[in-house]
């Protein structure tokens, strides 16, 4: 699967607000939440290095439905915002590719602690910091994009949207009426006209399998014609439909070939294997929607996942600050329960 953007860059932006930034630990990677920009998961990190620097990362989310060799080649900014004054946010543009072995790209050293803890640089206002990423994706290949319609934001059971991997219906070429040509008709051995895009297939068969052409010798010149275009009918099917494209339309005009070869008594013990394989191709494109439903399902679960670590994160962080901020105000934690101990009368 390989999809590429048009000539025009289309930069989808996300912002991540850190509040209470200077109690998370400097020794940590901290995650923001995943985000779905250009139909792909994203999440962006920010690294304190010991408070001396502050380096941004961007990280590509491997999930259930990517295939080996998987890539995104992408252009992106990241930035920190200036909170007082917009222009004076610092913004770095790259142009990368992300796959299953680098996976994360890193902006080391974007400013250093004195000059983002100085409040007239706006870029850390009462202690929040706001970070993020614009994204415009170049090109893509063996990686299924992630539902739009799913948000990040909501709860997984009204978030999850199931993407449907319909097989697009495809009529083989002879799903017409048997008498209709698929062209001209050419001489086949001798033993009538056949049409022309049959008659490669006839060849190759018969030259392995010359019984086909023996059994048919006594017959009248018009009952060959009919068993040998019934004979390529089936051939050509197989040859030019593929897996995807098996559905109960195609199974039933392959069936339908199938049975007109039966008057004609040729011995195909040889290529009933082939067709029964064919039509059992209906079962195995349901079993191949549920794996996809399935790789959906843990999709949506391992982004929630990583949604619900980001918060919890966070909530750490937040709680320790109220914590200070009571502690500060001569707050003493004790327990409802106990009781208030009066003096009996």
């Amino acid at each position: 699967m390989e999809q590429e953007q048009s000539s025009v860059d289309k930069f989808e932006d996300f912002t991540w607000k850190i509040e209470n930034f200077s109690r998370y630990d400097p020794e940590d990677d901290v995650y923001s939440e995943p985000f779905v920009i250009g139909g792909y998961p994203w999440r962006i990190a920010f690294h304190q290095r010991f408070r001396r620097n502050l380096s941004i990362y961007l990280s590509a989310v491997q999930t259930a439905n990517m295939s080996k060799g998987w890539s995104r080649h992408v252009k992106f900014n990241l930035f920190i915002l200036n909170q007082i004054d917009r222009s004076r946010s610092i913004v770095e543009g790259y142009e990368q590719e992300f796959n299953e072995i680098d996976d994360i790209w890193k902006f080391d050293c974007m400013v250093s602690s004195p000059v983002l803890h100085r409040p007239q640089n706006g870029l850390l206002v009462n202690d929040t910091c706001i970070i993020g990423a614009e994204i415009c994706l170049c090109k893509s290949k063996n990686e299924k994009q992630v539902n739009q319609a799913f948000s990040l934001t909501t709860s997984l059971t009204s978030g999850s949207q199931i993407v449907q991997m319909e097989a697009e219906v495809l009529r083989p070429k002879l799903e017409e009426s048997h008498g209709q040509n698929l062209g001209e008709l050419m001489d086949f051995k001798g033993l009538g006209q056949i049409e022309k895009d049959l008659v490669p297939l006839l060849e190759e068969v018969c030259s392995h399998h010359p019984s086909l052409i023996e059994c048919q010798q006594k017959r009248s010149r018009k009952f060959k014609e009919w068993a040998f275009t019934a004979l390529g009918r089936v051939l050509h099917f197989l040859k030019t439909t593929k897996v995807k494209d098996m559905n109960d339309l195609a199974c039933k005009d392959l069936q339908n070939f199938w049975e007109e070869l039966e008057p004609f008594s040729f011995d195909l013990t040889w290529l009933e294997p082939h067709v029964q394989s064919a039509l059992g191709m209906k079962n195995y494109l349901k079993k191949v929607k549920k794996v996809e439903k399935l790789k959906d399902n843990a999709v949506a679960l391992e982004l929630e996942i990583m949604r619900l670590k980001a918060k919890v994160v966070n909530f750490e962080v937040n709680l320790y600050a109220v914590r200070d901020l009571l502690k500060a105000e001569d707050f003493e934690e004790r327990d409802l329960d106990v009781e208030l101990g009066f003096v009996k009368l």
